[in-house]
């Protein structure tokens, strides 16, 4: 999966800080890291305050400020989708809850989580790569409350339902 989180935002760690590269406080695939859950709470309030930003851009006819909204969100979407397979799907990987029903969660929250990345992969690629005119402005605006809803549904699954499964192993 991490693989192709990578294709799909066009991942390249020469252009952006690492916060998962050595020495970091969240390095380590498949460790429990006390930071986890904070640090990716955090970015979920980011994340939200960004796509609003890209919401409001998007009923202007300000295609720079669109294209930057878009880029802002597109960056820390993909720093968080790294952070959360690497480290909270990784360490539910190597620490499986030994009850089944818990573990089938995880696993169809996982899977869910590919489908949302291939929905918000085809919506930054729409409208990063496109020729900007009135009717991708009109289109966008059309997509923004469907894409955010979504968002914030997910957001409220992880927060409510994953990221309490996420404790220390014995």
């Amino acid at each position: 999966m991490l693989s192709t989180l990578k294709r799909w935002f066009g991942h390249d760690a020469s252009n952006a800080a690492d916060p998962l590269a050595p020495g970091s406080p969240l390095n380590g695939r498949g460790d429990y890291r006390e930071d986890l859950i904070p640090t990716l709470r955090a970015e979920h309030q980011e994340l939200l305050a960004l796509f609003g930003a890209l919401e409001r851009a998007s009923k202007s006819s300000d295609e720079v400020a669109c294209r930057t909204a878009l880029d802002r969100f597109t960056r820390l979407l993909q720093q968080h989708m790294l952070a959360e397979n690497r480290h909270l799907y990784g360490y539910f990987a190597r620490h499986g809850d030994p009850n089944p029903r818990v573990a089938l969660r995880v696993e169809t929250m996982s899977t869910e989580m590919l489908q949302i990345g291939k929905t918000l992969r085809r919506f930054i690629t729409t409208y990063a790569q496109s020729t900007w005119s009135a009717a991708l402005r009109e289109r966008l605006q059309r997509e923004v409350p469907a894409i955010g809803s979504m968002l914030a549904h997910r957001i409220h699954e992880e927060e409510s339902e994953l990221y309490p499964l996420y404790r220390r192993a014995c």
